[in-house]
Formats: structure tokens, C-alpha cells, sequence
């Protein structure tokens, strides 16, 4: 999947250094392309059947363990906790299910004991990655994160008419302000250059959430009942209870969430021309490991990288890690200021859904780029690039599929990201069988490279 080019070369891109006044912006339109992932311990929380209070606590928790993964991730622990690339890190949707199903079973104590046991899993097993990697050629990748932009599109749709179950799902008003802002962010990326063409999305969401204003489309609210200042503190909802059945459970989901991120690596390299390193790949991995860690002390979910914030950096065309620094600084000081973390929170559906129509579609795009530089002569590699996302768009568009299964297969295969990707690894085994074994008994991965290339 990725090259083994000098790293220094590939993190040389990275090392621009920006004046505070321009990383403010920059760094504040990634914490806005944010804010989806931001709903993810809101939604577990809403489900598990936690007050106001408690949801605007998860809230905090997210903004401050979200930022020190971003700083870990960007930063490095040492050489090897790290990938020091410009990844933001997000709560992971993949494990939104899961999470839910183990709070719901056996409470808070219970979830955040199986995220911070299924972390030191996903530890353990970084030391091992450089046999994993191999399953993850282009063909596979390209797949993988074409899938992912296919199946997050509807995401972004549904949020572009406000959000599914909103009582003004798909009104004019609605559709009006995410066009507004969808064609904004085109407009000003195809016609405008430097600060513009750079602030983009974060304009776009401007303009849409001043237009919301107007319609009288926020609700102030949750601003006003939020207080001025709290500290996240460890345990905050007890100490944690290792489950195993529920770490188990967890560390099936964090693997995929895993491949997830294996995946944001082809990404970030398609859209800044680099080649990262299989070792820079398993630092950032394992530093994502270490944050999970920290995330379930600090009563928190599992991050990922989010591509999103990768096609913020395609369409803003700011490749410098001081951004995502800059991110999660900010996220860390909001986590002490529930009041201006609540205002964040606001930014109607319909605004946020009409700027990740672009930003998803980078992500599309960055896979279908992937897949073009797949060798397609004298292999199955059109098989399994056919095959595989034609599996992941059934099970993610028709889930009820499997609603005879058991939960643990049920949920897994009605999430197209997981099915296209299995699929996609065991065709690869199976019918491009002596590419993979070669490149998987080899020692190095430029045998793999080479093989990949015949």
C-alpha cells in the first residue's frame, strides 16, 4: 500500500511554518469539519438513556481527548508513538454500534473499561503491523476508501435537508442554505486564490450559519445553559470494569477502525504527492493507540483519522502540521469552556451537510485516484475493485439483509466499509495468491512493490 521513500522527504512537506494569525483560521475550519464526529458520544450517551448534563460532559471529554490525540498523532511521543503527519483525529463512527450495545448491557464503567482495553489490543498489535500491512495493497485501499466516500455521502445528504427525524427534514429553507453553502466553497476553491480559496469551507459555513441566523434556524439554548468553565477529570463516571466479552467486542470494531486509518495513509499521500513510510504508518497507528488509551481514562470513545480534514487540506491547499496543532490546542482549551464548546454545536444540520458534500466527495475522488494507478493487466484486480465495493454499496444501502444474524455478524456486515474490505482482502488472497504471498513472506516491502508492479 504505501512506499518506503526516505521519511524525512515525506515530512519535509509538512513543516511549513504559518504566522498565528493564518493558523487560527486554518486551524479553526478543521475544528468545524469536526463537529459530525463531535455527535458521536452525544448519540451513545442519548441512547444509553444520560441526562442533558451528562451528554454536555461527553461533549467536553471528546473536545479534550480529541485534541491530545491530535497531538500525539502530529507531535510524537518519542520515535515511536507518532506518525507526525498532519492527521485530525475524530470519534470513530465504526464503533458508534458497539459502543452503544456495551453501554446499554452493562453500563458506562463497562464501555469506557472496553475502550481503553480494546486500546492496549490495538498497542499490542502495532508491533506486529508490518505482516498486516500486506493485506492492504492499492487495489485494496483504493477500494476501501472509495467505499468509505460512497457510504458517507448519504451522511452528508441527509444532514444537507437537516438531519433524518428533524421536523423540517428536506424544506426549502433547508435545501437553500446547504446549496448556498455547497456552491460557496466550489466557487471560491475554483475562482479565488490564497486567503479565500484557503478559507473555503470555513466561509462556507459562515455565510450558512449567519443565513440560519436569519431564518430564525438556531437554537441558543444549549449556549445559554452551559456552564463557563469545567475540567474533564479520569473516571468521571467510575472506575472502569474490564468485561471481556465487551472488550472483545470492542477490539473486533477497533480492527476495522484500524483499517480505517490504514486507508487515510493513501489518502493523505494522493493528495500531497508523498509516500509515507510503513514505519510512519505504525507510529501514527500506534499513537492512535496510546490517545484510545487516554480517551477511555478521560471518559471518551475511540478516535480515527478523518478524512474529511484531509479534503479540507486538498481544497485549501495548506499542507502544514502546525495546522492540526493548532486544532488541537484549540479543541483542548474548549474542553475547559463548555459555553463556547456548545456554540459549536449549534451549526445547523443543513449548513454542515451542504460543506461535507464537498469534502466527501475529495474522498471519493481520492480513491477513484488510488484505483487508477492499480495495475489492471494480466490480474484480477478489476474483479476485486467490481466485486467489493458492489458488496459494500448492497450491504450499506440494503442492511436488513442481515437482520437474521447475530448481532455481532449483523452489525458488521450492514457497515458497507466493513463488508467492501473484506471482500476486497480475501479476493486479493485469493486471486492475486502469488502477489500476496510473495510480498507477505518477504522481508522487505520493496518485494512487494515489485511484485505489485509485474
Amino acid at each position: 500500500m504505501m512506499k518506503t521513500n526516505n521519511t524525512n522527504n515525506v515530512t519535509a512537506v509538512f513543516d511549513e511554518k504559518l504566522a498565528l494569525p493564518k493558523l487560527l483560521p486554518l486551524g479553526l475550519q478543521h475544528l468545524l469539519t469536526m463537529v459530525g464526529s463531535f455527535m458521536v458520544p452525544v448519540i451513545v450517551g442519548s441512547a444509553i438513556g444520560l441526562d442533558s448534563k451528562s451528554l454536555a460532559y461527553l461533549v467536553s471529554a471528546i473536545f479534550l481527548t480529541s485534541g491530545l490525540a491530535i497531538l500525539i498523532q502530529v507531535i510524537g511521543i518519542g520515535k515511536g508513538v507518532g506518525s507526525k503527519l498532519p492527521l485530525v483525529m475524530g470519534s470513530s463512527f465504526i464503533t458508534l454500534g458497539p459502543m452503544i450495545v456495551i453501554g446499554k448491557q452493562y453500563g458506562l464503567p463497562a464501555l469506557f473499561g472496553s475502550v481503553i482495553g480494546s486500546g492496549i489490543f490495538i498497542l499490542i498489535l502495532s508491533f506486529f503491523l508490518n505482516k498486516i500491512l500486506v493485506f492492504f495493497p492499492k487495489v485494496v485501499t483504493g477500494s476501501f476508501i472509495t467505499i468509505m466516500g460512497i457510504t458517507l455521502a448519504p451522511v452528508a445528504f441527509k444532514d444537507f435537508a437537516d438531519g433524518e427525524g428533524s421536523p423540517n427534514y428536506g424544506s426549502s429553507t433547508n435545501l437553500l442554505i446547504g446549496t448556498i453553502v455547497l456552491a460557496l466553497v466550489i466557487l471560491l476553491h475554483k475562482f479565488c486564490k490564497g486567503f479565500l480559496k484557503t478559507m473555503s469551507i470555513l466561509i462556507g459555513v459562515m455565510v450558512g450559519t449567519i443565513l440560519s441566523f436569519v431564518t430564525g434556524m438556531i437554537n441558543f439554548s444549549p449556549v445559554f445553559e452551559a456552564k463557563w468553565l469545567q475540567v474533564v477529570s479520569p473516571f468521571h463516571f467510575g472506575m472502569p470494569e474490564f468485561n471481556v466479552s465487551a472488550i472483545m467486542t470492542m477490539s473486533i470494531f477497533c480492527l476495522i477502525n484500524l483499517i480505517q486509518c490504514v486507508g487515510a495513509y493513501s489518502v493523505l499521500d494522493e493528495v500531497c504527492g508523498t509516500a509515507t513510510s510503513d514505519k510512519t504508518a505504525i507510529n501514527g497507528l500506534r499513537g492512535q493507540a496510546v490517545g484510545q488509551i487516554i480517551s477511555g481514562i478521560f471518559n471518551s470513545v475511540p478516535h480515527a483519522y478523518l478524512n474529511e480534514n484531509i479534503g479540507v487540506m486538498s481544497l485549501s491547499g495548506v499542507k502544514s502540521r502546525f495546522v492540526p496543532i493548532t486544532t488541537g490546542c484549540i479543541l483542548i482549551v474548549l474542553s475547559f469552556l463548555p459555553k463556547f464548546s456548545a456554540m459549536i454545536t449549534i451549526i445547523p444540520a443543513c449548513v454542515r451537510g451542504g460543506a461535507m458534500l464537498a469534502i466527501f466527495g475529495m474522498v471519493i475522488s481520492a480513491g477513484i485516484s488510488i484505483l487508477s494507478k492499480v495495475n489492471y493487466s494480466g490480474n484480477h484486480n478489476t474483479l476485486i475493485v467490481g466485486t467489493s465495493i458492489a458488496v459494500g454499496v448492497g450491504s450499506n444501502f440494503q442492511p436488513e439483509v442481515f437482520k437474521q444474524m447475530p448481532w455481532i455478524v449483523k452489525i458488521l456486515f450492514e457497515n458497507g466499509m466493513f463488508s467492501a474490505c473484506l471482500v476486497a482482502v480475501l479476493l486479493n488472497i485469493c486471486l492475486n495468491f502469488h502477489t500476496f504471498s510473495g510480498a507477505f513472506f518477504s522481508q522487505s516491502r520493496k518485494n512487494q512493490l515489485e511484485t505489485e508492479a509485474s
